[in-house]
């Protein structure tokens, strides 16, 4: 276990630097800088531009920016990001957390779900049960999460007005609110963001734990299992479920990444002040800083979270001779 996690530690820091890496030299070919549309104009002196640019270092040549930049990061630096007006830390500190929630509440419920529709698949194989949530799942599959997302906002949201289609609170005195109510407000404007992404993990997660559970449904211990009389949701739960999950918890490890790439989209469309929003922003500001530090951040969640992902999985699954 011990080589197995000095293993995942090594692979993620090559992983790490190799987007950091790769995310600073695309940046060098893109166009201007965060004070082109400000600094840009006629009414703007030449010195005023100069001065502008090289205070934050925009002057100098990309190997040494990157020099600069990659030992200010080793000291906990992430830099100033000017289409905010503040360090780029207070800024990833303010939307990293809403991020996290989002992305959380949406992996907690989409992979409990897929696991039950899972079973419920797998008890009804090859009947109609089977038959139309695999329909649904394979639907949940193929439709991009924008569209869900855009679906989702244009009927439950405009049109039904069942929940609110932007935003982080309503508006208001929240302070003359109670704990109790502010909760559940936040639970209100997460219900369709959450809900939309949680669609798309647990239509992936319910796809793999059908064929997982199906996979194991034959082994000599399942056999067993029913010989002594156990129903047929007790085989499922308590011996075809232990010996199938390991694969689905892995799976949660390769989905984050798209899952935080969808958010993105998802925040945009649904005003959530998170990162994907964020980062949405600062790329229509060309703010370089805070799309480094950001993509930085959002690769070493990622990264951690499919390392732990597979540790997980690793100490869960049990060992079929040992059930059987």
């Amino acid at each position: 276990m011990t080589r197995l996690v000095i293993h995942r530690l090594l692979h993620a820091a090559a992983v790490i630097a190799v987007v950091a890496t790769s995310v600073f030299a695309l940046l060098q070919f893109a166009p201007g800088d965060p004070f082109a549309t400000s600094l840009d104009g006629t009414d703007v002196p030449p010195n005023v531009r100069v001065e502008w640019r090289a205070r934050y270092g925009f002057d100098l040549p990309p190997a040494e920016r990157f020099t600069r930049w990659a030992a200010a990061l080793a000291h906990g630096q992430l830099g100033y990001a000017p289409s905010q007006h503040r360090t780029v830390s207070a800024v990833l500190a303010d939307a990293m957390p809403r991020t996290l929630l989002l992305v959380g509440v949406a992996l907690g419920v989409g992979f409990a779900l897929g696991v039950l529709i899972g079973l419920l698949q797998a008890r009804h194989h090859q009947r109609w049960p089977d038959r139309v949530l695999g329909a649904l799942t394979l639907g949940g599959v193929a439709m991009p999460e924008f569209l869900l997302g855009l679906l989702a906002m244009t009927w439950l949201g405009a049109r039904w007005r069942l929940f609110p289609v932007a935003g982080l609170a309503s508006e208001g005195d929240a302070a003359a609110w109670s704990l109790a109510e502010r909760l559940l407000d936040h639970a209100w404007h997460l219900a369709l963001p959450a809900g939309v992404l949680a669609i798309s993990v647990a239509s992936r997660v319910a796809r793999h734990q059908r064929a997982a559970l199906l996979g194991v449904l034959p082994e000599d211990f399942i056999r067993t299992a029913r010989a002594k009389g156990l129903g047929e949701w007790a085989v499922l739960w308590r011996h075809a479920l232990p010996n199938a999950v390991g694969p689905v918890l892995a799976l949660l490890g390769l989905a984050l990444p798209s899952l935080v790439g969808g958010a993105v989209l998802i925040e945009k469309i649904f005003g959530w002040p998170g990162m994907g929003l964020t980062l949405f922003d600062a790329l229509l500001a060309r703010d370089y800083p805070l799309i480094l530090a950001a993509t930085l951040l959002t690769t070493v969640i990622a990264v951690v979270a499919r390392a732990l992902a597979d540790l997980v999985a690793e100490l869960v699954a049990p060992r079929r001779k040992g059930t059987s």
